[in-house]
This record gives C-alpha cells, sequence and structure tokens, in this order.
C-alpha cells in the first residue's frame, strides 16, 4: 500500500508559492517552495488558525496557560513541554476572543448555507494541471459540491475590518479566488462560470463582526491575470536553477525630505 503524500509536501504549485513569484521574483518562489529558503525560527502565534480549528476541526495545536509569567520552574516546564510537543501557548484571554469570533461565524444567518451545509467538506484538497502543463493546488477551508456547479468558501481572520478589501488587493487574494476557481471547478468537472468563491471574514477585535463576500467578476479577473503572469513565469523559468544575483542595475531617486 503507497502511503499518501502529506499535502505541504506535494509538488504542485499552491497560491502561496504562486503569490511569492508576483512579490518576490520567480528565483524567490521556486527557492522557498523547494524549502532552500529557511522559513522563521520562532512558532508565532496564530489565532486565525485556531479559528479554523475551533470552527471546522482538526489537529488541536494549542495550549492554554494558566501562568502569570514564566519565571517559576513550574510554569518553564510547562512551556518546554507544550514547545516541544509543537504546541502553540495562548493565554486564555486569547481562547476567550477567538471562542467569540467562532460563535458570531456559527450563529451568522449565512453559515448555513456556505459553512455548514449539507454537502459541504472541509479542509478539502484539489489538484489539476493547466494546459500548459503546471499542475497546481489548493485546499478550500469549504467545498460544496452541488449537481453542476460548487462553491468554494475561505475564512480569513483580519483586525482591519473596514480595509478588508484594500488588503484583500496587496495580499493578492484575488489570485487565490482565480486559482481555487480554476481548480475546483477542473477537478470537479464543471463549468467554471458556475463556480462561486467566497470569503467568511472574521474580525479577530471586538465587537468580532463577521461578514460574507463574494469574489465579483472583476476580482476574479483581476486574479486571472495574475494567475497568467505566474504561470507564465514557471514556464519560462523552467528546470533552471534559481539565481539571487540580480544584474539589473536600479537606478535610485533623488527624494528629498
Amino acid at each position: 500500500m503507497v502511503a499518501k503524500i502529506d499535502y505541504y509536501d506535494r509538488p504542485e504549485w499552491s497560491y502561496s508559492s504562486m503569490k511569492l513569484i508576483l512579490d518576490h521574483g520567480i528565483d524567490y518562489a521556486v527557492a522557498a517552495k523547494r524549502g532552500d529558503i529557511p522559513g522563521p525560527d520562532s512558532k508565532a502565534i496564530d489565532l486565525g488558525q485556531l479559528a479554523h480549528m475551533l470552527l471546522l476541526g482538526g489537529e488541536d495545536q494549542f495550549a492554554i496557560s494558566y501562568f502569570k509569567d514564566f519565571r517559576t520552574n513550574e510554569a518553564k516546564a510547562w512551556r518546554d513541554e507544550q514547545k516541544n510537543a509543537g504546541k502553540y501557548i495562548i493565554t486564555q484571554e486569547m481562547f476567550d476572543a477567538v471562542s467569540k469570533m467562532v460563535a458570531n461565524v456559527e450563529n451568522h444567518p449565512m453559515s448555513k448555507r456556505y459553512i455548514f451545509s449539507k454537502n459541504a467538506t472541509h479542509e478539502h484538497e484539489m489538484f489539476a494541471t493547466t494546459a500548459d502543463g503546471v499542475a497546481l493546488k489548493g485546499k478550500a477551508d469549504v467545498f460544496i459540491l452541488n449537481d453542476d456547479s460548487a462553491i468554494v468558501i475561505d475564512i480569513k481572520t483580519t483586525a482591519k475590518f473596514d480595509t478588508f478589501f484594500r488588503t484583500a488587493q496587496w495580499m493578492h487574494y484575488d489570485l487565490q479566488a482565480a486559482n481555487y476557481t480554476l481548480i475546483a471547478s477542473s477537478s470537479a468537472n464543471i463549468n467554471p462560470a458556475l463556480t462561486k468563491f467566497v470569503y467568511c471574514v472574521m474580525e479577530s477585535v471586538a465587537p468580532y463582526r463577521v461578514q460574507f463576500m463574494v469574489a465579483g467578476i472583476d476580482f476574479v479577473e483581476a486574479g486571472e491575470r495574475k494567475l497568467r503572469q505566474c504561470i507564465d513565469e514557471i514556464i519560462k523559468f523552467g528546470n533552471k536553477e534559481p539565481n539571487f544575483l540580480i544584474e539589473e542595475v536600479l537606478e535610485l531617486g533623488d527624494y528629498s525630505l
């Protein structure tokens, strides 16, 4: 029996790896995808990941600390034990805040349609290959497949709820929408025009607002242009090795204060 390859170890290009092409160039993106560029040394607390776990299920990677600080030997021993187990250490206040976020999602009138639909699958892995031969992958937080249509839902947390749309632009969420729409349609063998991409946006600070946002035509088309750019860069790069000796000479302007 052949062991299943973990999603994150698979070689296909994901939205996360492709957006590095837009921000840092193809050489950097290829090196990061191969693991040549080391990640952060410390395990940062990700409350969005906690919200995902409480809402959709999955492995519990969090440990709530009941210590005021870690000055005592008992507290240090507990902290080290959790870190060695790969846990994120959070406070009760953090857990309570995320619990309120999740409760608001669960109580939202649209959640029955988008998050808890009877046809919904959570953490749904999708794979597809473009006509150019570029292999893509995506992991939908929620995937709903109907007879001839599909809905992909991605859950986002933000402390800046009122500026989420602008954040979506520079975070390349439009690329994500285009990428997931293409993969979902291809893997489910349905018309891309009948695939809807929806964001469930959760505010991470009081009052913990929740809103569902549907990716419109202009938003998806902007992402498709970015996706085309990324695919072209991947094809052009081919099997070359990343090169960080940038030959282009950059001319700096004279900016006065």
